[in-house]
């Protein structure tokens, strides 16, 4: 089959079009409606099978293979819809319309890319080695829509389950570059919520109050060990407290502290171990201040891990798509993706696709000034078309 990057460079100003609609009306995790009713007008308009998992927000669909040489085949495609609370404050070419509402991690990006491979496969499902499925996922901000695409029966509902699943996201690195690594490209993440209780009281009478103010800086310094004293100085993570609650009235000891924050590891282990630190600290620190301390664990996704089997056959596509010389390995990310999700049940790989603009400023992800470069979009295209055909194909020669 010849390379799709030529087709999808003659569909830029439909591809562009696309992603201008979706920057324009972000939605916040699972209040998507308006993204996918577009979702859904295109896939309908190329004649593909919407599957109906009784979600208000979110899609899926089949794109039947023809001729398939071993019926109940099929490859999955992955794209994130969401937007973030930001308010944009970039110089684009196109700026939200929503207030406090943005695309600031280049979802919309995702969602035309994986539209537009819809459109480069369905021009030649004759040839195409099984089916491909579409999952257009909610709430990755959250990192919960994969989880609840799954239990409302994705799977289950398909024809055919996939052996596979292929997803992109953008990433800071030059326009027509293509990350491919070969293990873990995104972080395992767990939130939590550690909860102080003292004895409030008159100020002038300390010896009479328990103070979970002075309980609760010893605790946040001594989370600060858990990185530099307990984790392998070699293995990555992250663990910090980001908010801090306490108090109602001025001058007053208060009886009750709050802290939330996030442990982030690429390996399990590593994040496990964080996780009971974080419960020794609490009991101990709380106690020696003679505070009663909680510690409320919240997983939300394990490391995002891509499978070891798809790794040649990932770079043969974006080899293919993007050319030998644009496929880079870069280096994993302390930041979660509840693609994660789906590697638990299936094999998974996620590239990273560069969207930054060599001839200008380029912010970071989730910053109110990122603008992801849109001439990415053909390539992004046919890099998810080039991986679901070269899996189909491997699984035929089987």
């Amino acid at each position: 089959m010849k390379p799709f990057l030529p087709l999808a460079q003659q569909m830029s100003e439909e591809l562009y079009s696309t992603v201008c609609r979706l920057h324009r009306r972000p939605e916040l995790s699972f209040q998507e409606v308006e993204t996918t009713r577009l979702i859904k007008e295109k896939l309908a308009a190329l004649g593909l099978e919407i599957v109906d998992l009784g979600m208000p927000t979110g899609a899926a669909a089949v794109l039947r293979a023809e001729n398939p040489p071993k019926p109940g085949t099929a490859v999955a495609i992955r794209a994130d819809i969401d937007a973030i609370a930001e308010t944009e404050r970039a110089n684009g070419p196109v700026s939200s319309e929503i207030p406090g509402v943005m695309h600031g991690c280049g979802h919309d990006l995702h969602t035309t890319c994986a539209l537009g491979a819809a459109a480069l496969l369905n021009g030649v499902k004759s040839s195409l080695a099984g089916d491909v499925v579409f999952v257009f996922q909610p709430a990755e901000e959250v990192t919960q829509g994969a989880a609840e695409m799954l239990r409302h029966g994705l799977m289950e509902k398909l024809p055919a389950r996939p052996r596979a699943m292929f997803g992109l996201h953008s990433w800071p690195l030059q326009t027509g570059l293509v990350g491919v690594r070969h293990d873990t490209v995104a972080a395992g993440k767990t939130n939590f919520r550690i909860t102080l209780k003292g004895r409030g009281g008159q100020g002038g009478f300390p010896h009479e109050c328990v103070d979970v103010i002075v309980a609760g800086a010893a605790l946040i310094e001594g989370i600060q060990t858990i990185v530099s004293r307990n984790a392998d100085p070699r293995k990555s993570l992250v663990c910090a407290v980001y908010s801090v609650h306490a108090g109602t009235q001025e001058f007053f000891v208060t009886d009750t502290m709050t802290l939330s924050g996030s442990v982030r590891a690429l390996d399990t282990a590593t994040l496990i171990m964080a996780e009971q630190r974080l419960g020794q600290l609490t009991d101990s620190i709380a106690g020696a201040y003679a505070c009663a301390g909680n510690l409320e664990l919240m997983p939300q996704v394990p490391p995002l891990e891509n499978a070891p089997e798809l790794f040649e056959l990932a770079k043969r596509a974006a080899q293919r798509a993007a050319g030998a010389e644009n496929v880079v390995e870069p280096p994993p990310m302390l930041g979660s993706d509840d693609f994660a999700v789906f590697g638990e049940i299936m094999p998974v790989f996620y590239f990273q696709l560069g969207v930054m603009d060599p001839r200008g400023e380029n912010s970071p992800l989730h910053s109110p000034y990122f603008c992801a470069d849109h001439r990415a979009l053909p390539l992004g295209s046919a890099l998810l078309a080039e991986s679901a055909c070269l899996a189909l194909e491997s699984w035929a020669a089987e």
